[in-house]
């Protein structure tokens, strides 16, 4: 094979993975609420403080753990040892069906979806860290699904863009072919000091109203509407 044609086919494969497609994980492609509200309730008792209200809780979610608590049970509480709490009540709570993440409806037709486009990868952008969100995935068999997945152990919390930054340069994509869903402010946020274009799910921890005024560019109601926005979006 000559130079040029080496050349073409490894500009043609480069052309196929410029699509970014990064997700959220908790509120965007599950609901864990239940999970949230009783680990917090059994951890802030083991700890003797108050309970923080389920709407503080969520109100929350998708920042970091060590930043979650500390604006919850304020910078004075031991937030290293309620995180290993935390750690250790998690495989308890996730073996109980009751409290275990659960799919949105639909999610993961669309996951399969997008994963099989020729141009498409997937990736992720969580504040679990990732040894806590790897028993999950494994759990909903979606794994394969992401080339790249970016938590709270390997950059800055939510807002900071270090999440998205670290996911386009581990699949060698740019900002504007790429795409961020999520379900809070702080998605949004994240998604603007990134320069990425992003999305909103109304089912999540923020009311749509929120996501539009933090930078979403569309905000979907269904599972089956946000797969139409995403190829709207990434055809722009």
């Amino acid at each position: 094979m000559s130079s040029g044609s080496t050349k073409i086919i490894n500009d043609v494969l480069w052309e196929i993975v410029l699509k970014l497609i990064i997700f959220d994980f908790d509120g965007t492609l599950v609901d864990s609420r239940a999970l949230i509200l009783e680990s917090h309730r059994i951890v802030f008792a083991e700890f003797q403080l108050p309970a923080p209200s389920p709407a503080d809780s969520l109100a929350l979610v998708g920042k970091s753990l060590d930043v979650i608590l500390t604006e919850l049970a304020g910078p004075t509480a031991p937030i290293l040892e309620m995180v290993r709490a935390y750690d250790l009540l998690l495989p308890q709570l996730r073996a109980d069906p009751a409290f275990t993440e659960q799919p949105f409806d639909g999610v993961g037709d669309l996951l399969h979806e997008l994963s099989s486009t020729s141009d498409t990868v997937l990736g992720m952008a969580t504040g679990h860290r990732s040894d806590t969100v790897a028993p999950a995935l494994d759990a909903l068999r979606w794994n394969g699904f992401f080339r790249t997945i970016q938590a709270a152990d390997t950059a800055p919390s939510k807002p900071h863009p270090g999440m998205l930054l670290q996911a386009l340069a581990a699949t060698g994509t740019t900002p504007e072919n790429a795409v961020f869903i999520g379900d809070t402010t702080f998605d949004m946020e994240m998604a603007q000091a990134a320069r990425l274009r992003s999305i909103g799910v109304s089912w999540g921890y923020h009311q749509a109203d929120r996501l539009v005024a933090a930078g979403a560019h569309r905000v979907a109601t269904a599972v089956d509407e946000l797969g139409s926005c995403i190829r709207s979006v990434m055809s722009e």
